[in-house]
């Protein structure tokens, strides 16, 4: 059912016109669509009826919704392609809350703590590359960071020739799932249709990297439980259904990948962005270079003080509030569903907007402003800061993000000084579903200390 008369209004330009601008300039349309008011809908071809909501009541109302009425994996059904239809993030109801409660325990808690030491090690080993060039893309190197890492949090792998192929096929995967017209993509070649496609290299990409995976999950499955390295493959593979059946391969194969993909490009790209915010504000820098040298006392960061970092911590904070990577969170309405004072019907798709909730000036004043203090004024709550989603659909990976961005970025500040080269720009462009920066956030890196041989 199209409601398109008794929506909020917005743009009147044909959807295919909506959904190209949307696709090359996602966040200057959004900003654009913004002067029709605080709610407003557009309609992007093949995609449906969108409306936008930017007041934090709004977005509270929806994110404390009956998440039966609010379906966010049929709004997702476009990354299915990638992740597999047994993915949480495009399941609802039932077969959602089930595998949200199988990944949750081991992208958290100790488990999560276990990989400082590889996290710093990649980190290193960046910083090492970086200080013997003149100009690098940091997006680059994030990707390769968070990629290895993720890998062996998900396998518990780290070597061999499993590792070396999946890690190369999964860049090479992720680079095509990364074209800016991805949306147009979906609808001239429906995945139904062209999944055995030969042509096409996504679809030839990503059979080679299913290939690889089942060969590592097979090699799982034949060893002894107690033989197992610690990992989330592991933890499946133990894992049964509430009426006692294992959980599948194909299962197994689509939440591993769900979370390589999701755990690891967006997180680089919040990196990138970080260093875009951070690195222009020598004030910012000085802080947090500040901060390292007290709790750190002169040495790399060390597990325990990663949770002492109080203002890098504000800092990854305020650049993810800046530089959110998904522009807005979408809920299918499967009934009538009120917020704001005003009753949507089924089929209308409510769109938290997190960009535009971000720039709210009534609740980040100066919000063009980079001002990492803010968090350590206030603790904002979900409906105002959330670059992670919220509520039962909340990313499954934020505390893991969150804690790998702050090692990341609190090893490469105690080893080397950054700066951006003059008259560096990065402006917001599409990557896949994303937004990343169109330089790569290009810096410029030296060595500060001895520390970097540490």
């Amino acid at each position: 059912m199209s409601a398109l008369n008794s929506l909020p209004p917005g743009p009147t330009s044909h959807p295919i016109v909506q959904l190209l601008r949307y696709s090359f300039r996602p966040l200057a349309f959004l900003e654009d669509c913004a002067r029709w008011g605080e709610t407003f809908s557009f309609r992007l071809a093949g995609f449906g009826d969108m409306v936008q909501l930017t007041r934090p009541e709004d977005i509270r109302e929806v994110f404390r919704g009956d998440p039966a009425i609010l379906h966010a994996g049929e709004g997702n059904a476009l990354l299915a392609t990638l992740v597999g239809d047994t993915s949480v993030l495009v399941l609802d109801d039932a077969p959602h809350s089930r595998q949200r409660r199988i990944l949750m325990p081991p992208l958290k808690g100790e488990r999560m703590l276990n990989f400082f030491e590889v996290m710093q090690s990649e980190a290193l080993t960046t910083a090492r590359t970086w200080a013997g060039e003149d100009s690098v893309r940091a997006d680059t190197a994030m990707q390769s960071i968070t990629l290895r890492v993720i890998l062996r949090a998900v396998l518990g792998i780290d070597t061999g020739d499993d590792f070396a192929e999946l890690e190369d096929s999964m860049k090479r995967l992720l680079t095509e799932a990364r074209h800016p017209l991805v949306l147009v993509m979906y609808n001239l070649f429906p995945p139904k249709r062209h999944a055995n496609s030969r042509i096409l290299p996504f679809y030839r990409l990503k059979r080679r990297f299913d290939e690889c995976l089942y060969r590592v999950i097979a090699k799982r499955r034949a060893m002894a439980a107690g033989q197992r390295p610690a990992c989330l493959l592991s933890d499946l593979q133990e894992m049964q259904h509430d009426d006692g059946s294992g959980i599948s391969d194909v299962e197994i194969r689509d939440a591993v990948v769900t979370i390589l993909a999701a755990g690891h490009d967006t997180t680089a790209l919040s990196l990138a962005w970080a260093f875009e915010q951070i690195l222009p504000r020598a004030d910012v820098v000085a802080r947090i270079e500040a901060e390292l040298a007290d709790v750190c006392e002169g040495q790399l960061p060390r597990p325990q003080d990663i949770a002492q970092l109080d203002y890098l911590d504000a800092a990854v904070r305020e650049s993810l509030r800046i530089r959110n990577i998904l522009p807005f969170v979408v809920r299918v309405l499967k009934d009538d569903f009120t917020v704001g004072g005003v009753t949507y019907p089924a089929g209308v798709i409510l769109c938290p907007s997190i960009h535009l909730l971000h720039r709210r000036e009534d609740l980040y004043p100066q919000a063009e402003t980079f001002r990492p203090e803010r968090y350590m004024e206030r603790k904002f709550q979900s409906h105002e800061w959330n670059p992670f989603g919220g509520g039962n659909r909340a990313c499954l990976g934020q505390a893991f993000a969150l804690y790998e961005m702050k090692v990341v970025l609190a090893t490469l500040f105690a080893t080397l000084t950054m700066t951006r080269p003059e008259g560096a720009v990065s402006k917001p462009v599409r990557r896949g579903i994303a937004v990343g920066p169109s330089d790569g956030a290009r810096l410029q890196a030296k060595y500060r200390n001895n520390l970097a041989d540490a």
